[in-house]
This record gives structure tokens, C-alpha cells and sequence, in this order.
């Protein structure tokens, strides 16, 4: 690691720490600078504000989550539970950032356009991970014949959009927090629905 991405390192931490204890919207660059032991112009030259340093450090820990939930999910017994068990912790890990950092529906609003264009890397690692589980369960005669990888990024799309729905449901009615209950029990329903299909 360069001195470069140490830095930034050490910033993340410090940015993290801030938005776990104020939140993202009452954090400042001064807070997270000060955390960081650093001025706050040498925290410019890192990062233009604090959505693009949230942007980039949750995205971060996302992807090392998703490889910790991935090893996880290779101590289930068999295809369906593994995919249940992926779907279900990797849309709670996503619900709990949000929650832990008081992420309002309006600063939400903001911050989706730039976690999608950054997330694009991380969502095909994903795609290709439940796209060998799904393997798997063809190879052991768990589930019927099918293209893994078109059902792979079904089954992510169809999670993703249940999510998206429901946030942009709570940014249209400016409700103070997103209630990701029913949206996760939608996919549960649809995951059921699928297997059964492909045990047919």
C-alpha cells in the first residue's frame, strides 16, 4: 500500500467513526478532519466533500462484507438455503449502513446516483458468486437445468429494484427513515416462489 492510499485509509476510518457518532448529515469536514488528525484543506485534496468520502469508504467495506457474507454462505447446505441466506444478509448489511449513519430519506436521495456508478464493480463480483452457487445446485441435481447467470442477475435486479421501490417510496412520501420490513419479506415470497419452480 502507498503512502497515498494509507492516507486514505486513515481517513476512512476517521470519516466512519464520525458518521457512526454524529450521523452523515451533522458530520462536517472539520470533524472528520480533526478525527484524522489532519487540516481540513489537506482533507480536500483526498475528497471534494463528505458524500464522496462516504460514497467511497462504505462501498469499500461493502465489498470486504460481501466477501466475509460470501464465506458465510458457503457453510449452508444446499443451493436454496445458500441463496436465501445471501440475499437475506447482503439487503440487512445494506439496510443496517443507512440506519447506523441516520442516512435521511433526502441525503438518500442524493447519494444514490454515485453509490450505483461506484457499486457496478462489487454487483458483478456478486453476480458471479450466485451464479456458481446456482451452478452447483444444477451440478447437484438440487434445481432443473437453467442459464446460472441470467437467473444470477435476475434474482439481484429483482432484490435491488424491491429495495430501490421502497426508498424512493419513502423519498416521494418524505418519511424521516426507510422501513425495509416489508420489502425484504416481498423477497423471501419471490425466492420461494423461484425455487419451487426450479425443483420442478
Amino acid at each position: 500500500m502507498n503512502k497515498k492510499e494509507s492516507v486514505k485509509q486513515d481517513i476512512g476510518k476517521a470519516a466512519m467513526a464520525c458518521f457512526l457518532k454524529y450521523g452523515l448529515e451533522k458530520t462536517t469536514l472539520e470533524d472528520i478532519a480533526r478525527s484524522a488528525g489532519m487540516t481540513k484543506s489537506s482533507l480536500f485534496y483526498y475528497y471534494r466533500n463528505k458524500e464522496a468520502l462516504f460514497l467511497e469508504v462504505a462501498v469499500k467495506e461493502g465489498e470486504e462484507y460481501l466477501e466475509s457474507l460470501q464465506q458465510k454462505t458457503m457453510r449452508k447446505k444446499g443451493v436454496e438455503a445458500r441463496v436465501m441466506f445471501y440475499m437475506q444478509e447482503r439487503y440487512n448489511y445494506y439496510k443496517t449502513i443507512l440506519n447506523l449513519n441516520r442516512i435521511s430519506t433526502e441525503m438518500l436521495k442524493r447519494l444514490l446516483p454515485g453509490f450505483l456508478s461506484l457499486y457496478e464493480a462489487v454487483m458483478q463480483k456478486e453476480t458471479d458468486f450466485l451464479a456458481g452457487l446456482l451452478k452447483d445446485g444444477i451440478k447437484n441435481e438440487e434445481i432443473v437445468k437453467t442459464d446460472a447467470g441470467k437467473l444470477a442477475t435476475a434474482l439481484l435486479s429483482m432484490s435491488d429494484a424491491i429495495k430501490h421501490y421502497t426508498e424512493q417510496n419513502a423519498i416521494l412520501k418524505k418519511e424521516p427513515e426507510i422501513n425495509y420490513t416489508k420489502g425484504f419479506a416481498d423477497i423471501r415470497f419471490l425466492l420461494t416462489v423461484i425455487f419451487k419452480g426450479l425443483k420442478n
